[in-house]
């Protein structure tokens, strides 16, 4: 089964699906390993995370696809990627397509920002024309390999130059109509209010579309709490928390650092009595050491397996 056709039955199995919002292998292999059944990698976490940057548009496709590669190739679970703006106009998109089918995700979303785009959340977004967006779309659609890839449509319509809800909704609209799996709509507030109109607008037109919500980190979600199960009610059937291992590492990274720079050797006796009783403490097992010395041990001639071990410090 392939990727894609392995998110669509979980889309339709599902009441709904979520999951944090990741950069990495490791991070992804954790989140699957928590039980979470799709991954979800983002252009903001990336940018930052691997190459110390803004996430401006200054990320390369080639840069982004080997990342979702590596990340695909370490789990098993459907693999979501975030392909910004698909790196140019619609025929940059067939090329980012088809470089990110072979790269092994289940689907990808583009935006239908001014190249090079912005994060969503700042200011100073562009918006390309409504067709030009549909265009791009409709050639990432009808030069897709597998059927099954799925393709998200999303719009920042509403927080950018010349937007609003009601282009918004339009857009939504139009790419539906274009033949996107799901649509996407960016929110710049934590009140549900937008995410209901939108919705609503949406089913009237396309009442069985799937939608995609971002339970954005930049959005003060303690303002206006909202369940995933509240978000699902309105039809979005997929979503993630953005930033979740960026910003969860940046918090225990500095916590550490500090510790250890404030105490010694000491935070690390401490940090090593903690981490022992948590699930990511057998972390030689999670790197899977014991399946490659299986490997090993199958694999290559007896002497040279036997020499490598015997008497060798480890596992």
């Amino acid at each position: 089964m392939s990727p894609g056709r392995q998110l669509r039955e979980l889309i339709a199995k599902r009441k709904f699906l979520v999951t944090p919002g990741l950069t990495t292998p490791l991070h992804a292999m954790i989140v699957e390993r928590a039980g979470f059944e799709i991954v979800y990698t983002g252009g903001y976490d990336v940018s930052l995370t691997l190459f110390g940057l803004p996430d401006v548009g200054l990320i390369t496709a080639t840069e982004m696809v080997a990342n979702a590669r590596n990340i695909a190739r370490a789990v098993k679970v459907p693999v979501i990627a975030d392909v910004d703006t698909g790196y140019g106009n619609a025929l940059n998109v067939i090329r980012t397509v088809q470089d990110y089918e072979s790269a092994g995700v289940a689907a990808i979303h583009i935006e239908d920002q001014v190249h090079p785009k912005k994060c969503g959340h700042v200011a100073g977004k562009q918006l390309i024309s409504r067709e030009e967006a549909v265009g791009k779309l409709r050639a990432a659609i009808d030069r897709k390999a597998d059927k099954d890839f799925v393709i998200i449509g999303r719009t920042d319509a509403i927080a950018a130059a010349g937007g609003g809800l009601d282009e918004a909704i339009a857009r939504g609209r139009a790419y539906a109509d274009a033949g996107c799996d799901l649509v996407w709509a960016e929110f710049p507030s934590a009140s549900l209010e937008q995410p209901r109109q939108f919705a609503q607008a949406m089913r009237q037109t396309h009442p069985e579309l799937p939608l995609y919500f971002n339970y954005s980190a930049n959005l003060n979600w303690a303002e206006h709490p909202a369940s995933f199960e509240e978000i699902a009610t309105l039809g979005f059937k997929v979503m993630h928390v953005s930033l979740c291992g960026m910003r969860t590492t940046m918090q225990a990274m500095w916590d550490y650092a500090v510790n250890l720079r404030q105490s010694g050797a000491q935070a690390e006796i401490e940090f090593q009595k903690q981490l022992s009783k948590h699930p990511m403490g057998k972390f030689h097992e999670l790197a899977r050491f014991p399946e490659f010395k299986a490997l090993e041990e199958k694999y290559l001639p007896n002497e040279i397996f036997q020499a490598r071990y015997e008497g060798a410090f480890g596992l």
